[in-house]
């Protein structure tokens, strides 16, 4: 797989889920926030639409690399401040087995993302 191919996957999926987060309707499925801090997953359901827009702008423009490097860092801070309130502090599991591993499978996708907006950052910053 190519740089521009994780490039393109990852920004799609931050539209998309950026997209999902606006719209007041639609569920998330795992990527949902909370559903009671509305406010706060329409807020960030805007920053992810502008985090895809950044991801795939960078596909089809001249781009400085050092530009690149500095967007996708704050995409990457972004998405760990929301795995943080998301999935620590408004939604640690419940004390038992199936909610552990759950959480636990959601964490683990979720830093599926992160290491990819990692990766995509490190190549810029070369």
């Amino acid at each position: 797989m190519t740089v521009r191919t994780l490039q393109t996957i990852v920004g799609i999926f931050f539209l998309l889920l950026g997209f999902m987060g606006v719209l007041p309707n639609v569920d998330e499925g795992i990527f949902a926030i909370s559903n009671r801090y509305i406010g706060v997953e329409i807020i960030f359901g805007v920053v992810e639409l502008f985090c895809g827009v950044i991801m795939i702008f960078g596909l089809f423009t001249v781009v400085h690399r050092k530009t690149m490097y500095r967007a996708s860092i704050v995409v990457f801070v972004f998405w760990i401040l929301r795995m943080i309130f998301s999935r620590i502090i408004w939604g640690p599991p419940q004390a038992n087995m199936a909610s552990v591993l759950n959480w636990l499978l959601i964490i683990s996708v979720e830093s599926v993302v992160a290491a990819s907006v990692w990766l995509l950052a490190s190549t810029y910053n070369r």
